[in-house]
């Protein structure tokens, strides 16, 4: 049984908290260290957070629903024993 897909505004609901704390925790760190930061940088690193996570999230769920093939190993077999090193045999 498949989940519905999320629409825009939820996924981005599910996000948003996320983006705001990172995003608030980074500047606290940087304005600690010396580097001034503005509340117009903060909501521009908000908003590209957001949309990175977001574009994930689609990403990831289509990744989900269509996965790739997976193509047959080639040569196959158990890889630890070659053809003339087989256990138990004596040359």
């Amino acid at each position: 049984m498949s989940r519905r897909s999320r629409s825009l505004a939820q996924r981005v609901r599910e996000h948003l908290g996320f983006s705001i704390i990172a995003i608030g925790v980074l500047f606290v760190v940087l304005r600690l260290v010396g580097v001034r930061s503005t509340v117009m940088g903060f909501v521009m690193s908000v908003g590209i957070t957001l949309a990175l996570n977001v574009g994930l999230s689609y990403y990831n769920d289509r990744r989900a629903r269509n996965p790739r093939p997976r193509v047959a190993p080639r040569g196959g077999g158990d890889i630890r024993w070659r053809e003339d090193d087989r256990p138990g045999e004596d040359r």
